[in-house]
């Protein structure tokens, strides 16, 4: 009797043991399969969400373009509607004046140029460059006895100021404004007559420059000392077409004259511009 209940509980036993065996094997193979299910659903699934990603991005780029597309639409339309287009710029900063001109200019949306040298902070010159505006080259020095004197000097002192700007914006400026403009007469006294405005005017192009001189003269460097006759100057001149402006921010009566060049031309159809590569270069006479 004693034997017969050993064998039976040696039965179970081994039966618990099969079972226990089918039952990890069974389970191994369950793990398994799950894992190799989700491997290949994986990757199954990586180039269909690389499509899709690819479809959102060329479907963003798209959207973008259209956008782009529309803008440039409304900006050409508004263009040729316009009585003029006015180039507001200012040379020699910048200076103490430049960021109260700055406030002005973002206060009515307006995009202006400036014409920089090795003066005033660099801090304004990046906040000119981060708010839209164009920012250009006039010299380093502004020293007409220096620049004028030859042509080595001259670029020279324009790599000094071209580097600056580089080294603050990020950017290679192109755009150039000569000192007393291409027209001037004052480097007669300095070159030696070797007629250097006009070999300037040429080599300044050949190395991939444009240089802009002006249609419209406040007068702000000469007779006109207060900000009503800036104004003045400025408004009584505007004219259908291009009108390149001519002002100084180191001049606290040009800055001054600002807000109210802005409303008159606002308020007589002009649009407000700054410089580009491509913009009318409005260029004088060239006299020596």
């Amino acid at each position: 009797m004693e034997m017969k209940r050993r064998n039976k509980i040696k039965l179970h036993i081994a039966t618990l043991a099969i079972l226990s065996t089918l039952l990890g094997v069974a389970l191994f193979f369950l793990i398994s399969m799950l894992m190799v299910s989700d491997i290949i659903a994986a990757e199954a699934k990586t180039p269909k969400e690389n499509m899709e990603c690819d479809f959102c991005e060329e479907s963003i780029k798209e959207i973008l373009a259209e956008e782009e597309a529309e803008r440039a639409a409304e900006h050409a339309k508004k263009l040729a509607e316009a009585t003029g287009i006015v180039y507001l710029t200012f040379d020699d900063g910048p200076g103490d004046y430049t960021n109260a001109l700055l406030d002005v200019l973002d206060k009515y949306e307006v995009k202006a140029t400036f014409f920089v040298t090795g003066r005033g902070d660099d801090a304004t010159i990046k906040r000119e460059y981060d708010e839209g505006h164009t920012v250009a080259l006039h010299t380093w020095s502004h020293n007409y006895a220096y620049v004028y004197s030859s042509v080595d000097n001259y670029f020279a002192d324009l790599n000094q100021i071209a580097d600056r700007v580089k080294n603050i914006t990020g950017q290679d400026a192109k755009l150039i404004r000569f000192p007393g403009g291409s027209s001037n007469l004052v480097s007669k006294r300095y070159d030696g007559r070797t007629k250097i405005m006009s070999t300037l005017t040429r080599e300044v192009e050949a190395r991939g420059y444009q240089y802009f001189d002006w249609n419209v003269d406040s007068d702000d460097a000469g007779r006109a000392k207060d900000s009503d006759t800036v104004y003045v100057n400025v408004a009584s001149h505007l004219k259908p077409g291009p009108n390149v402006v001519l002002q100084h921010d180191i001049r606290p009566y040009s800055v001054e004259a600002v807000e109210r060049i802005i409303q008159y031309g606002n308020e007589n159809g002009y649009v407000f511009e700054p410089l580009s590569f491509d913009s009318p270069t409005v260029h004088h006479g060239v006299n020596n």
